[in-house]
């Protein structure tokens, strides 16, 4: 009893001085806490992720975010908490649903971890964002064969299936497309290929691969089929029919391309040995001058082999002629024979040279030396005496010559 008499005056006796020493024993630990872990503020920057999206994408808009993702925050809390924290603690999100005039979005971050006393700046946050309407663009796919095919075949035909794709997005992105390619493997093959699910590759100018992640397109796979055939390098041959009109020359018929590759199966071009143009394309009858024509190339092969894609099948047959040229020539007499002349009388020429004037080729013509020109006289039933004979020039089929005579004595043999 005594004891609890103590105990109880201990604790009553100068309540007044007790509760202030409690008081100051508080304030102390305050003054010590906050002197060694005081409350402090950062600055922190967090990636904002932008959620509910398809508010526009089902209204057929897009957005884009010029100025970048991420948002700057001040966070207060306890040293001890704040040099702790790291921007992956925080999480910062912008809600489509909350779009403010179609150019920001408010945002909100909220600490990850369990730290307590934290506050985040109360400042409002905003994603900014420009906002736009979707376009639609369709493309043509192209299909590009990859590697070397086995020797002697070339890739005959190409197709792709789709041939289209449709491609849905912000315009600026889908003006970056300038072409949809579709890769096949061809490296050692000879015969034809088929190939599913080949990936589409969408790329800009510079054939790099476009950033698809605001494009939406309806197929991203097609079917490619390659037809690959054999190939052979064939001559060219041009023949020609009729006859020039006279007064006309042929100088030469020539056609470019003299040679060609040509495809088809093996069997078809084992029995090809040259492209032969008919001679009834060239009719030189109905030449009146030098002339060109062209003609298909392919209209002379069998069924099933064709010149190769990426040549041209066209040939040009290019006809040379020239016209009549007449030019004289002094042909020396002793180039000339007598024929037909007696036994017992000889003949002599009067002159040493006779003037003819030969027509023909010009060219021809300008390589023709007198002094190589022959030619004779007929004396037959000749006697002696002064005759004037008519001259036969001996030039063949090439030429022709004006009508000359020259003057020739007969004597009688001493």
């Amino acid at each position: 009893m005594k004891l609890r008499t103590k105990i109880k005056r201990a604790l009553t006796t100068n309540i007044g001085l007790k509760l202030l020493a409690l008081l100051f024993a508080l304030g102390l630990w305050v003054v010590v806490v906050n002197v060694d872990d005081p409350t402090q503020t950062r600055t922190f920057a967090a990636p904002v992720s932008v959620i509910n999206e398809e508010v526009l994408t089902e209204a057929g808009r897009y957005y884009t975010i010029p100025d970048g993702n991420t948002v700057r925050f001040r966070v207060t809390a306890r040293r001890s908490v704040i040099e702790r924290l790291k921007s992956t603690d925080f999480t910062a999100t912008a809600d489509m649903n909350f779009l403010e005039n179609d150019n920001r979005i408010p945002v909100t971050v909220v600490l990850n971890s369990s730290y307590s006393n934290v506050t985040i700046s109360a400042s409002k946050l905003y994603l900014y964002v420009q906002v736009g309407d979707d376009m639609m663009v369709k493309k043509e796919v192209s299909v590009e064969p990859q590697g070397t095919l086995a020797e002697g075949c070339v890739v005959q035909t190409t197709s792709v299936n789709p041939s289209s794709v449709s491609m849905t997005g912000p315009e600026e992105v889908l003006q970056q497309v300038v072409k949809v390619v579709a890769y096949v493997d061809v490296e050692n093959a000879s015969s034809d290929i088929t190939a599913e699910n080949v990936v589409l590759h969408f790329l800009d100018d510079a054939g790099n691969e476009v950033d698809r992640s605001r494009i939406k397109v309806d197929q991203d796979t097609a079917t490619v089929t390659v037809t690959i055939v054999r190939e052979k390098q064939v001559d060219v041959i041009v023949g020609t029919s009729g006859q020039l009109p006279e007064g006309l020359y042929l100088d030469s018929v020539t056609v470019n391309p003299e040679k060609v590759y040509i495809v088809g199966s093996a069997d078809a071009l084992n029995n090809i040995t040259a492209i032969e143009i008919p001679d009834k394309i060239v009719d030189l009858s109905k030449i009146q001058g030098s002339t060109t024509t062209t003609v298909d190339l392919n209209e002379y092969l069998p069924e099933g082999v064709k010149v190769v894609d990426g040549a041209s099948a066209e040939a040009k047959i290019v006809i040379k002629v020239s016209e009549d040229a007449t030019k004289k020539f002094e042909v020396p007499t002793a180039n000339i024979t007598v024929r037909n002349l007696g036994d017992d009388v000889i003949a002599s020429f009067k002159d040493f040279k006779v003037t003819v004037r030969i027509t023909g080729n010009k060219e021809e013509l300008a390589a023709l030396d007198a002094k190589t020109i022959t030619g004779f006289v007929d004396a037959s039933g000749l006697s002696e005496g002064e005759h004037t004979l008519q001259l036969n020039l001996e030039l063949g089929d090439t030429y022709k010559y004006e009508p000359v005579t020259v003057e020739i004595v007969i004597n009688q043999k001493e």
